[in-house]
């Protein structure tokens, strides 16, 4: 490890210090799972992560029809207001035509009154026009209520079904949730019962690790044992994608206040819901290996994150970071801290990375 950094990189350790000697509540650690656990951990967040995009999706068809509905009931409305006009229409083609057949002889009299052929043959014309008006305003009276009708059918069964298969996709996301939420639970225990095989090992891991070498990393300190209980409690998985975000992106927004990494908590929240990793870790690691993102071994790169062939991984954005490195945890690592982790992410000082990860992750 490279011992000069700036002073005020040393902000985290003080603090992941001082609260390694505060006893930590709900004591369930984080460790190396089994295999077993791993696979449904994994099966359950790919369930979840499936059945959370048929909901989208069952919710996005139900809201385009929406759509459909409110523009339809704007024309239904336009019909609805033509239909007595049409009504209005038809009585006086009606009374026209009653008019006209109540005459002693209709053909006689308007030959009669006719000046000329002409005007006889215009006159006739006339008296067919009247009666074909009060044919077509009945009929386009009739067509315009049996659209209505259908309109009116057609998108209450349209509506019902979407509204059945959203319904579907919110039972099978709940399922899915609670399958994670118990392979949460499985991992949490075995992490309880193997966190004790390290209690004593003081020996550094081999190798330099995805941060050994960053000269920004505040978790220097050999011959230290991993200690630290992590809070696995503040985590609940049993529920919605949007509470889920919206509950960390307050949390973590709390923690990264005032510093670079500031009013990125929605991305962290994000990303670990997609991703089934403990919102809380990489925030956590941006501590320890950049103060936040204020010592960045690379642009954007507040995980001391190196890259293949030498030097230090960059990104294009903010963004762009948290969602590969969160995504890079849950494909490298697992789902949260653990000593097997820490052994792999920082082999030097494995152990101190370690408490001093756990000790920010309880912080949130």
């Amino acid at each position: 490890m490279i011992a000069r950094r700036p002073a005020r990189a040393l902000t985290c350790a003080a603090l992941a210090v001082a609260f390694a000697a505060t006893p930590a509540l709900s004591p369930v650690s984080a460790y190396a799972v089994s295999a077993e656990t791993q696979a449904e951990l994994e099966a359950a967040t790919s369930q979840v992560e499936d059945s959370a995009a048929a909901y989208d999706e069952a919710a996005s068809k139900l809201e385009d029809l929406q759509k459909q509905i409110d523009e339809n009931t704007a024309e239904i409305e336009r019909l609805e207001q033509e239909i007595p006009e049409q009504q209005a229409a038809a009585s006086a083609a009606m009374r026209d035509m009653y008019k006209y057949r109540q005459g002693s002889n209709p053909l006689v009299n308007i030959m009669v009154g006719s000046e000329s052929m002409s005007d006889f043959i215009t006159t006739c014309a006339y008296m067919d026009q009247i009666q074909s008006s009060n044919t077509e305003a009945i009929e386009s009276l009739n067509e315009m209520q049996a659209e209505l009708e259908q309109r009116k059918t057609e998108l209450d069964a349209q509506k019902q079904q979407l509204e059945e298969e959203k319904q579907a996709a919110a039972d099978a996301l709940a399922e899915a949730q609670a399958l994670r939420s118990a392979a949460q639970a499985q991992a949490e225990a075995e992490a309880a019962a193997e966190l004790a095989a390290a209690a004593n090992d003081t020996s550094a891991g081999e190798g330099s690790g995805v941060s050994g070498d960053n000269p920004y990393s505040s978790a220097d300190q050999g011959g230290q044992t991993a200690s630290t209980v992590v809070n696995s409690g503040a985590v609940n998985w049993n529920m919605s994608r949007d509470d889920f975000v919206n509950e960390w992106t307050g949390r973590i927004d709390a923690y990264l206040a005032g510093s670079p990494l500031a009013g990125y908590g929605r991305a962290f929240a994000d990303a670990a819901w997609t991703y089934g990793v403990d919102p809380r870790w990489s925030p956590a690691i941006a501590c320890i290996e950049s103060t936040k993102g204020l010592y960045c071994a690379n642009t954007c790169n507040a995980w001391g994150w190196t890259a293949v062939g030498g030097g230090f991984v960059s990104f294009g954005s903010w963004e762009e970071g948290i969602y590969e490195h969160v995504s890079y945890l849950r494909d490298m690592y697992g789902t949260t801290l653990t000593p097997a982790a820490a052994q792999r992410y920082c082999p030097p000082t494995w152990q101190d990375w370690y408490n001093k990860v756990g000790n920010e992750m309880n912080r949130m």
